[in-house]
């Protein structure tokens, strides 16, 4: 099994991992909202550079770290 983990680059494609609530449950980022993870509805936190990149980049999808792990698994 391989799964890549990476800092963003432009042009990449994949899942952007967002902060998990149950791991960060009061943020010191003002500019953090609670949202709910597209896949199982967990609450992640998503910044400001998580709303350009999904803005900029159709085909970048997020989720909360847990499920972009398991998507990244399955490959």
């Amino acid at each position: 099994m391989e799964v890549k983990i990476s800092p963003w680059k432009p042009g990449d494609t994949g899942i952007l991992c967002m902060p998990m609530q149950k791991n960060i449950p009061c943020p010191e980022h003002a500019d953090w909202k609670l949202v709910e993870c597209l896949k199982c509805g967990g609450g992640c936190w998503e910044s400001d550079k998580h709303r350009e990149l999904l803005k900029n980049n159709s085909e970048m999808k997020a989720a909360c770290t847990e499920c972009a792990l398991r998507a990244g698994i399955k490959g």
